[in-house]
Parts: structure tokens; sequence; C-alpha cells
């Protein structure tokens, strides 16, 4: 194995083993071309960091600012380290290598020390974030945002600063004041250069698992206050002497708009203009342009560097915070959704364990429970208790004759006939087979046999076999005595009652003995 194949394997299994990749093609299509495509991504990573160590090392030294006050490289840096893993580190190192030795002219030794730095800083902080980062997002948790400040920019800078100073101190002994200084410079620079670039880029590469939730579409006001917002920062950084019309800390109003556009449009619109204005308000401001060359402004470069941090995180916290409660709420109406289809769900099957499913009527354990606490109450209350027991007539000939499924209807035209007559006693059950039982809390014997005799009339009446009203049942009627213990007792003597019935013709109701 080459090289190169031994450090694309091993980066690529690191980054797949810790962390899943954020951009959903940039590993895939590297890991997929084995050596050849690692070759060509480290290349690219490369002449990009040197291309833009250049770029930024010449217009900060035309105004006097070598090498730079803020490393824009960095951000790529971090960015290669996040999307890449292990695997693009290598380009990492050759730009770094490319823009020190060649532009800046440092010696060979102290040029790969520095590369080193380079390469370790953005490493070490994105393990960092990776450790701190959650599963579902990066810059839409507060703990994703509060990762990547504390290891892709605070860590990873500290780390290169380090490493740097340390390296120029061998090469020019330095007191502990000047080495201080050269480390806080170097610190600031690298950790301003990450704020600029990386979240922006790392946004339009897909570093966030989940797109932040939106309460709606963004509108026409809120594209407008997006142009109006870039129109506005090109005016104050860009035109020549329009800045010193505005006071330094106006600039400071526009964290408004881009609030606003955080929050209508999506943060990653937020943060490409966040770095759009961040980089106008650098160059303008060397340039001499802008409110930051305004008198009362003793460091205008390090007010554009506050500018920057406020304004990043302010955008990345309120985002964070935002989509958490925004999340948290949406998390509250699923659960809340679960919960009302689980208790109809449980409601469902509670009704179906206590419903007969032929008739609908309630069944024999509906029977004992209900009619047990119907009796209790009405024992209670002092109230009169009765039930009515009937029996169809003749139904296992008519199961004979005409077959089942004619007996299944039978016994819900039955039930629906009861149904009818039993408006204000939903206390009906099938017993089983062709018995049916209703239990009349509140009334009394004579009572309980009127509602006997026009449930036997509606039974006899209900067309049936193309009108022929032949169907009918025999009905037992008791009340509940003082000394009855439970339903059983008297459902015993409602049962007698319906033998009597049948013993006497048929089609009849029955009082049970007082």
């Amino acid at each position: 194995m080459s090289l190169a194949q031994s450090a694309a394997a091993s980066g690529y299994a690191l980054s797949a083993a810790e962390d899943p990749p954020a951009n959903p093609w940039l590993l895939p299509f590297l890991a997929r071309g084995g050596a050849a495509r690692w070759v060509l991504g480290n290349l690219a990573v490369a002449l990009l960091y040197a291309g833009l160590g250049v770029v930024v090392g010449r217009f900060f030294g035309a105004y006097g600012l070598f090498p730079a006050p803020i490393w824009l490289p960095a951000g790529l840096a971090c960015v290669a380290a996040m999307v890449g893993g292990a695997g693009l580190l290598p380009g990492v190192f050759l730009g770094s290598c490319l823009v020190n030795g060649l532009f800046f002219g440092s010696a060979a030794w102290l040029t790969f020390a520095i590369s080193a730095g380079n390469t370790l800083g953005p490493w070490a902080g994105v393990m960092l974030t990776r450790a701190m980062r959650p599963q579902t997002g990066l810059f839409t948790r507060f703990i994703g945002v509060l990762g990547f400040i504390l290891g892709g920019v605070l860590l990873h800078a500290a780390v290169t600063a380090a490493v740097g100073t340390l390296a120029l101190s061998l090469a020019t002994p330095m007191s502990a004041g000047q080495a201080y200084a050269a480390f806080s410079a170097w610190w600031l620079c690298d950790s301003g250069g990450t704020f600029f670039f990386a979240p922006a880029l790392l946004l339009w590469l897909g570093a966030e698992r989940r797109a932040a939730p939106v309460d709606r579409a963004p509108g026409v006001v809120d594209h407008l206050v997006l142009a109006a917002t870039v129109l506005g920062a090109a005016a104050l950084f860009a035109v020549p002497g329009a800045g010193l019309l505005v006071r330094p800390d106006a600039v400071f109003l526009l964290t408004v708009p881009l609030s606003w556009i955080t929050l209508r449009i999506s943060l990653r619109a937020a943060y490409t203009l966040l770095t759009a204005i961040c980089i106008t308000a650098t160059v303008g401001t060397v340039m001499g342009e802008g409110p930051f060359q305004g008198h009362g402004v003793a460091n205008p470069l390090q007010s554009v560097g506050l500018m920057t941090v406020l304004f990043a995180m302010d955008a990345l916290t309120l985002i964070a915070l935002t989509s958490e409660g925004r999340e948290a709420r949406a998390r509250l109406a699923e659960t809340r959704g679960t919960l009302a289809r689980s208790m109809a769900r449980t409601e469902t099957l509670a009704r179906e364990a206590l419903t007969d499913p032929l008739t609908g009527a309630g069944n024999r354990r509906h029977f004992d429970y209900a009619g047990g606490a119907a009796l209790y109450r009405a024992r209670q209350r002092g109230e009169a208790f009765s039930m009515v027991l009937f029996d169809l007539d003749y139904f296992k000939a008519l199961n004979d004759r005409a077959g089942h499924e004619a007996g299944d209807a039978a016994l819900r035209g039955v039930v629906r006939a009861c149904k009818a007559v039993l408006r204000e006693a939903p206390l009906f059950f099938r017993m089983g087979g062709e018995e049916f039982a209703v239990l009349l809390p509140g009334a009394g014997l004579a009572e309980a046999a009127q509602v006997a005799e026009r449930l036997r009339a509606a039974i006899r009446e209900m067309p049936w076999d193309g009108g022929a009203s032949w169907l009918s049942a025999s009905f037992g009627v008791a009340e509940a005595r003082m000394a009855d213990r439970s339903l059983d007792e008297l459902m015993r003597r409602a049962d007698a009652a319906v033998y009597a019935a049948k013993e006497r013709g048929r089609n009849r109701v029955e009082l049970a003995a007082a």
C-alpha cells in the first residue's frame, strides 16, 4: 500500500468511526476514488490554502500589516478537518508550507514547524467539536455552537499560535512578554479567520445534519431586509467618505437585520451575509474607510474584530436557541398527539373488550363490571333496582332452517329494536347466544315490567323475512332485594321468570316472585 493510500485509509476510517461526515458527498467522493482522488482532494485544499494566504498576505502587507491581522486560511483548515477528517490534513500542511516557505520566505525548518502547528491546530479543534457535537445538528444546537467555538475556533487557534510562537522563539530568542504578545496576536489572527470564513463554508457544504425548523417560508419583506442590509453594509465600508457620516457604535445596529435574516430566512443566508460584511468591513477599514476610522476609535481593526465576534455569536446563539425551542415545541406536540392516539386506542380496546362484536351490545364481562357498580350505587342511594332478562323463542330452529347468517342478522336486528326502546337505559347486554339482559337502576318491579312489555312488542313487530313478523322473546323481570348480595341472586330470579314465560306459551313477560 502506498503512503497516500495508507493515509487516506486511516483518515477516512477514523473520521467514519468517530463522526459521520457532515458533508453528504465529499468523503464518499474521495474514498471511492482511492489514492487518486485523495491526492486530488489534498492538492485542492493545498492550493486553496496557499492561494488564500497569498491574497490575504499581499493585501494586508500593502498596508503595513504584515503578515495579516486576520488569517482566513485558518477557516479553510478548520473546514477541511471538519468535512474531510484526517484525510485532508496533508493538504493543509502542504498549503501552509507553500505560503510560509515560498511567499513569506521562512527557513525550511521554521516552515515545517509552523505548518505542523497549522495542521495540528484544526485537527485538535475538530476533535473537541466532535466530542461536544450533538447527533442532530451543529449550529442548530447550543452545545454544538459552544463546541465549535471552543474547539474549531479557540483551541484550534491556541494550538497553532502555541506551536508557531515556540518555533519563532527558537529562531529568534524572545522575552516572556514578547512571546506572550506574539502568541496573543497569532491566536487572535487565526480565531478571527476561522470566525470570518468557516461557519459560512460549513453551512454551504452541509455541516448541519438537520435543517433548522422554520415557522413559515421567507416572504418579500424578508428578502427586502436582506437586500437593504447588503446595500447598507456596502455603503458604510465601501463608499468613500460615507462611513464617516455614521457613529462607530451605530454599526452594531446591523445585528438587528442579521437576527431578522437568521430567524426568517436561514442561518446559512445570515452567516454568508455576515462573512461578506466582515470582509468588507475589514478591507474598508484597512483602506481607511468606514465608521471605525472616526476620531473616537483608537484601534479600527480591533473594532472590526469586536463587531465580527458580536455578530457571529448573536447569529449562532440565536439560531441554536430558537431551533431548540421550536424542536421542543414540535416534540411536545408530537408527544401530545401520541398520547392522544394512545388514549384513543386504549379507549377503543377497552370498549372492544366490553362489547359483543356481533351486535354491539355490552358483553357478559361488561355486565359483571357495570352491573355490579350500578347495583352498589343504587344500594348507597336507597333506590330501587330491577333486571329484565329475555331469551329469543325458537332461535335454534331459526338457525337450523335459515342458517347462521340469518341468525346473526336476527340478533343484530333485535339489538337495534331494543336500543330504540331503551334510549335512556344504556345498560343493555348480550349474555350469550340468544339471551339478553337490561339493568334498570331506579326502577321498581312495575316500571321494569312496562319496559319489558315495550321490548317484547318491539321484537314481535320487528320486520323479518320479507315482512313476516314472527320473531318473539320470553321475558323475566326481577327487582333487587335488600338481602341480595350480588347480581347473581337477582339474575337467578329473573332467569326463573324467563323459564316460567317459556312454560306458559312464550312471547310474554313474567314477574319474579316478590
